[in-house]
């Protein structure tokens, strides 16, 4: 899609297109029209989303190792540059992967929502935050091709995105729970 620092997965000759039963083909073009231009500044759009989530939610910085930095100490932050990057990377990842979403990204987002129940205190709902900055950081940057039709699309994809981080934290959580469980035993 344009972007060398998303992900493209390759998928096996015969593979199947039931991936993309969630998103019309006309919300495959949008996503990748517009995609070109979020896809531009990868961290910096990362960066306004993460910043969007700690306006939301200001709980949510206490899960990083930047929550003591503000201003332009927060924006030179390695460790957050790169939170906001790889992020990025993963929505771009999910564009790139658009034609077989479900069974590309299913895997690699259950493994980054397990991923987190490393973050002591952080919690399932907190991935719905991130929808609504990124929802907010779209609208920002694309501005008159942020049409309802772009809105909905772009949705679509955080949805599924979300649903599949949520499932993977929850998982681990429930695993979690178990292995301390039998621990007691």
């Amino acid at each position: 899609m344009g972007c060398s620092h998303s992900v493209r997965v390759a998928i096996k000759p015969g593979s199947s297109d039931t991936g993309t039963k969630f998103v019309t083909d006309k919300q495959r073009t949008i996503i990748k029209n517009t995609w070109k231009k979020m896809c531009n500044n990868i961290t910096g759009h990362g960066i306004k989303v993460f910043l969007r989530i700690f306006q939301l939610h200001p709980n949510v910085k206490q899960l990083f190792p930047c929550r003591d930095k503000e201003g332009d100490d927060l924006l030179r932050d390695q460790n957050f540059k790169g939170h906001a990057s790889r992020f990025m990377q993963a929505v771009g990842a999910a564009v790139d992967n658009i034609d077989h979403i479900e069974e590309v990204l299913t895997p690699l987002l259950l493994g980054l929502g397990r991923q987190h129940i490393n973050f002591t205190g952080f919690k399932n709902e907190y991935f719905d935050v991130f929808t609504e900055a990124m929802m907010y950081t779209w609208h920002e940057e694309l501005q008159d091709k942020f049409t309802d039709e772009t809105s909905i699309a772009w949705a679509t994809i955080f949805a599924f995105i979300m649903r599949k981080l949520k499932e993977g934290h929850a998982e681990a959580l429930d695993n979690r729970g178990m292995a301390e469980h039998y621990m007691e035993i």
